[in-house]
């Protein structure tokens, strides 16, 4: 079973934010051989080659690319938007902004994020003028034309298991983006069937859970994997990586 945890609790003291510079991916990229063989070769590495997504097709090949490593989900919610070059989304992002002091890998986050709002309610806790810019900033972004991710955890718990908690992030979208391409993320990732090589030659079809999945090479159940979901007209509905 699984529980995605968004912290709705920070619905009370913020709208949702996010946004940033406009990509274009009306038309489907070519995936050229180069680029299958590329993704075939590139070794698990640091992500010290991540750099800012032109577009849905280069983000997903740079996911790609790096999904046999852990290093996707070693760097900060901050640090892998500012290697993407892509804004953050949702309430953890806004939790994120408000509260920096809490760092979303402490294993109290959550609990710590409730009772900060609780302290700001009754104003034992005030905002500050760095924070109150930076959600100004989101909302500007918003308005954008651009791609978002949004990053998160979620409980897991197997048959006779304890719950574990995993991190995720998706990729996602502003509704200015989504209404330039057609309701959708563009590109290579409008619909499944126009998947690139890279991810066909390595990745399975779920057919009955509507999901293309691209796991590491390994297979490890401790290293990140790639989910698509897709609708029964085979339009992509969701993207996610998750930590494991």
């Amino acid at each position: 079973k699984t529980k995605e945890n968004g912290a709705s609790a920070a619905s009370s003291t913020a709208s949702a934010a996010s946004s940033s510079a406009p990509q274009t991916d009306l038309q489907p990229a070519a995936s050229a051989p180069d680029n299958v063989k590329q993704a075939e070769s590139a070794p698990p590495s640091n992500c010290t080659d991540l750099h800012p997504a032109t577009g849905i097709d280069d983000l997903m090949q740079q996911i790609a690319e790096h999904i046999d490593s852990d290093c996707l989900f070693a760097l900060s919610h901050h640090e892998l938007e500012t290697r993407f070059g892509l804004p953050g989304g949702g309430y953890d992002n806004i939790q994120r902004l408000l509260f920096p002091d809490i760092r979303p890998e402490d294993p109290d986050y959550h609990q710590k994020i409730i009772l900060a709002i609780e302290d700001l309610r009754y104003g034992k806790r005030t905002i500050s003028r760095q924070a109150q810019d930076a959600l100004m900033e989101q909302e500007r972004r918003l308005r954008e034309a651009t791609l978002l991710l949004i990053q998160g955890s979620q409980e897991t718990r197997g048959q006779g298991e304890e719950p574990k908690r995993t991190r995720y992030f998706e990729v996602s979208a502003t509704s200015a983006y989504l209404s330039r391409h057609n309701n959708g993320l563009g590109g290579n990732f409008q619909y499944i069937g126009q998947l690139p090589g890279y991810l066909k030659i390595h990745g399975e079809m779920l057919e009955n859970q509507s999901l293309f999945r691209l796991s590491n090479r390994e297979r490890n159940p401790d290293k990140p994997f790639l989910d698509i979901h897709f609708d029964e007209n085979g339009k992509i509905t969701r993207i996610v990586v998750y930590e494991k």
